[in-house]
């Protein structure tokens, strides 16, 4: 004989009730379930970044027809010494600049490698400072600063845990030599925030707050050219929960408002800069592949 399953006896909740049960204890069933990331840069051992620059300047109108361009790789390796301090060792850099037919040409720079800097953090997270070799600091190379390159690496990650939708503040260096040393004030927004080994990994966007215009300077064949303009800013980045970032892509424009001539009169037309720095952490068979090897 089979025996059938026992049938519990239903329970009929009005209508009303039943929609604000459901409301009270959906929240704490979702409370349970997201998930934050932690920031600051607290990493454990040495890692070598990847980074790509490409900057872009031209004039438009009758002031100037100089365009130029300048693209930059490099191979950086990150040995934190403290939560306060890390240095920046070149294992490889090499850049080119467009010539006047729009070719592509090896920039002569020194041999950079084995060069360093030290990035001081104030807080631990946010890069404050980068002092170290003249030769890496202040190499010559056209649109583009060594400085902002290594300080990009750390974009700025206050401690704490973090999670979708939550933002905070911070400042980057300029991305563009000519427009003075005034740094950049961004906004950084958490995005997704999902499981990632033992721990959680998040998306992470920012943009440029400031709407002031900015002064720029910068060079012709017959006077020198200054102005005012706006910058907009653009980043994104993937963030391993207490390790920084794994990964971040900065975009930046720059277009002037006005032309002033060395002598103080005015001219038409305008200045466009565009730069765009991409940053990627390097797992051991990557560095392989660039004939790097992780703890050399």
């Amino acid at each position: 004989m089979t025996s059938r399953p026992t049938r519990l006896p239903s329970i009929r909740l009005p209508l009303s009730f039943a929609a604000l049960l459901l409301l009270l204890l959906f929240p704490a069933a979702c409370a349970g379930e997201e998930r934050s990331v932690e920031l600051g840069w607290t990493p454990d051992a040495p890692a070598v970044y990847r980074v790509s620059v490409s900057a872009e300047s031209g004039f438009s109108g009758p002031v100037s027809d100089a365009e130029g361009a300048t693209d930059l790789t490099a191979a950086l390796r990150v040995t934190p010494v403290s939560e306060a301090e890390a240095e920046v060792e070149v294992l490889y850099l090499a850049a080119s600049v467009a010539d006047a037919s729009g070719d592509s040409v090896a920039l002569d720079l020194p041999d950079l490698r084995g060069s360093a800097a030290t990035v001081r953090f104030a807080p631990p997270g946010v890069a404050s400072e980068v002092t170290g070799d003249d030769r890496l600091l202040g190499a010559e190379i056209p649109l583009v600063s060594m400085e902002e390159v290594i300080l990009g690496l750390f974009p700025p990650l206050p401690e704490g845990n973090f999670g979708p939708a939550d933002t905070w503040t911070g400042d980057v260096p300029s991305p563009f030599p000519n427009l003075g040393e005034e740094p950049v004030r961004a906004r950084y927004v958490v995005g997704s925030v999902r499981p990632d080994g033992n721990g959680t990994a998040a998306s992470v966007e920012g943009y440029e707050l400031s709407v002031s215009p900015r002064a720029f300077t910068a060079p012709t064949a017959g006077d020198d050219v200054s102005g005012e303009g706006h910058l907009d800013l653009e980043f994104e980045g993937e963030l391993a929960s207490g390790g920084g970032y794994t990964g971040t892509y900065r975009r930046a424009t720059f277009d002037s408002d006005f032309l002033r001539l060395g002598g103080g009169g005015y001219a038409n037309g305008s200045l466009r800069l565009v730069s765009e720095m991409e940053v990627e952490r390097l797992g051991p068979f990557e560095q392989m592949g660039l004939g790097l090897e992780a703890g050399e």
